[in-house]
């Protein structure tokens, strides 16, 4: 099972290289912000991205998933959702107020509160996501988070990324870049638990099991 783990992981993040490294040539000529991307997001989302394999890995186990995997999965899957929201709030108010007046603060001490609060409000919403006790559920309710916050968060990017390149502002391109990258990233991080139950699924089809089926988790 755990070479099915690793091949959903590297699978992710060819994935995501597909998507991203065309993304950065295109716009970003010398490079410098997809070294960025893969020197401090991507190990994060790769991360995040096995971490929300835990749930589906006992799944697919028929292992009883402690409690303990849960606040795993809640507390590290918020950290993506915790960027976006930071690049959603950036986005908005960069289209309104330009870089000029929120250079100051991108990597100040109030940006950084920004982003640790986003982490801990998200953190609060997965775990009380787990109030069913369900783990399928679970799961699926933080890959559907995942992917509405991505969606959400290129609907704002993007078109920031157009207007501040029209303003030929220095930095703001080059962030919102990065939050068009991240939305991606995100996106297809979503896919990932349905990507391993495939592999599960046909790992048992070859055995002549029963499909895979949620139970009761151990507390």
């Amino acid at each position: 099972m755990k070479h099915w783990v690793a091949l959903t992981i590297a699978l992710y993040l060819l994935c995501v290289s597909v998507v991203v490294i065309p993304l950065f040539m295109t716009l970003n000529k010398e490079l410098d912000t997809l070294r960025i991307f893969y020197y401090t997001i991507a190990p994060v989302l790769v991360v995040a991205q096995g971490v929300l394999l835990l749930v589906p890995v006992g799944i697919a186990r028929e292992r009883p998933v402690r409690r303990r995997g849960i606040v795993v999965s809640a507390v590290v899957v918020a950290i993506p959702m915790s960027i976006l929201s930071f690049g959603f709030v950036y986005s908005v108010a960069l289209m309104i107020w330009g870089e000029s007046s929120l250079d100051k603060y991108i990597d100040s001490m109030l940006g950084w509160t920004a982003l640790v609060v986003f982490w801990l409000v998200w953190g609060a919403v997965f775990m009380k996501s787990y109030a069913d006790r369900n783990r399928l559920s679970f799961t699926s309710r933080l890959t559907r988070w995942l992917l509405r916050g991505s969606i959400l968060e290129l609907l704002v990017a993007i078109p920031s990324h157009i207007i501040s390149r029209h303003r030929r502002e220095c930095c703001a391109p080059d962030i919102t870049l990065l939050g068009i990258a991240v939305g991606l990233a995100v996106a297809l991080m979503s896919f990932g638990p349905g990507v391993f139950f495939l592999f599960a699924q046909r790992i048992r089809n070859k055995k002549g099991k029963p499909p895979v089926k949620a139970a009761e988790p151990e507390t």
